[in-house]
This record gives C-alpha cells, sequence and structure tokens, in this order.
C-alpha cells in the first residue's frame, strides 16, 4: 500500500486540534515557508508544502514551554494594591514550571495509550524522528494562587484562558512541518472559590482536550493508512 500521506490528508493531523480565535484572518503564509491550509474565521493551521509524515515511526514530546499574557502581571497587580496580594516573578516562574510539566504529560501520556506509538527522548543522526512540541501562551489566570502569609480568599466565575501553540518539528533538520493554535477559556459559571486546585483543574480540562483530539487526529491520518495495508 501506498503509505504516502498527502499536504490535504496530513492537514487532517492538526485541525482537529483547532485553532486561535481572531478578529483579522490569518495571513496565507508564514515568514519560515509555511502555508495556510485552513481559513476560517477561527482557524490558523500552517503547512509545509508537500510535507509527508508517512516516513516518520518514531516520536518525541518536547517539553511545553508557557509564557503569560503580556502584562499580565502589571494588570493583575494594579487591580491588587496590597503587597500580600500581589504577584511576585517566583509566582509566575513556579505557575509556568507546574504548567509545563502538566501539559507535557498529557501529550505524553495521550500518545502512550494503547497502541502506543514509539515515543523516544533521544535519537541517532539520521532517524525520521518526529517532534510534538506543544507550548502554552497567552496565559490569563483570572485569580492566582500566590504565596501569601495573608487569608485572604479569591473568587471568580472563570479560571481564564491560554492558547494552545502547537508544532510540529523534524527532529533531525529542526525543520517546522505544521504549526497551529487553539485559544480555550474556562466556562464562566457561578463564582466560586478560587485557588491552586481549582486553576488546576481548568486547565488540566483544556490540555486533556487538546491532548485527546491530537492523538485522534494522528491515528486517523497515520494509522489510517496502514490499515489498508
Amino acid at each position: 500500500m501506498n503509505k504516502l500521506i498527502s499536504a490535504a490528508s496530513a492537514t487532517l493531523l492538526l485541525l482537529s486540534v483547532g485553532c486561535a480565535s481572531t478578529s483579522e484572518p490569518p495571513p496565507s503564509t508564514t515568514p519560515d515557508g509555511l502555508e495556510l491550509v485552513r481559513s476560517e474565521k477561527h482557524s490558523a493551521v500552517y503547512m509545509k508544502p508537500d510535507a509527508q509524515l508517512d516516513v516518520y515511526e518514531k516520536f518525541g514530546v518536547v517539553p511545553c514551554q508557557v509564557a503569560f499574557r503580556k502584562n499580565w502581571q502589571r494588570d493583575y497587580n494594579s487591580a491588587h494594591r496590597s503587597s500580600t496580594q500581589q504577584v511576585k516573578q517566583r509566582d509566575m516562574d513556579r505557575i509556568k514550571t507546574e504548567l509545563g510539566e502538566e501539559c507535557t504529560t498529557f501529550f505524553t501520556s495521550a500518545l502512550s495509550e494503547e497502541p502506543a506509538y514509539e515515543l523516544v527522548s533521544e535519537w541517532q543522526q539520521g532517524e525520521e524522528v518526529l517532534l510534538v512540541f506543544p507550548n502554552i501562551v497567552n496565559l490569563d489566570i483570572t485569580s492566582p494562587d500566590i504565596n501569601s502569609p495573608s487569608m485572604t480568599r479569591s473568587y471568580s466565575a472563570s479560571a481564564g484562558s491560554m492558547t494552545l501553540y502547537l508544532e510540529l518539528i523534524d527532529a533531525e533538520t529542526s525543520e517546522v512541518l505544521v504549526r497551529a493554535y487553539d485559544s480555550k477559556a474556562d466556562p464562566e459559571t457561578f463564582v466560586n472559590y478560587a485557588n491552586r486546585i481549582t486553576n488546576r483543574q481548568a486547565a488540566d480540562r483544556m490540555l486533556r482536550d487538546w491532548a485527546t483530539r491530537l492523538r485522534a487526529a494522528m491515528d486517523q491520518t497515520l494509522r489510517a493508512s496502514s490499515d489498508d495495508m
């Protein structure tokens, strides 16, 4: 059977992940030569022209990096004048580390579920390895749990929002083959007590959905072709 995965077929791999909602249409190309392969109001998926994913039998998950929304700390602290309620750099560093580890774990676990993909942490020159690189950007936490000596409590109707910035990269050449975006917000409900646990639960729901949809899309494209042999 011809295992070739065409550009149109490979696009499905990331379409299921979804993309960031923007008020303006996304550009048709990126500075590194990727082309827009789906253009809708809430979509931005880019792919290298004629990229083929059929050659990859090994996969690696790159540790997730996390970045807050621009000026998030300034905006939050301006609304909380008490020094005991303000976010410090150490709070942000802790949140980024914990969320990054959660993100990496979810994507690794999704690809490790049976029937598992062959995951590697190291590879040799010349090996065909596709890297899955999930990143979280525009992290906006409504009520962060900070290390404060005070006994104040925070309440909010939504934990906040964040955007997935996902790339599929050739391990040998470091060339980005596919790039996709997806923004999610914790749905607003009734106002409730917010802390580290509730914030993590909200983040986990988003991460689980992203990782599950990527795994389903990979199964649909990569494994559907092998089943036809």
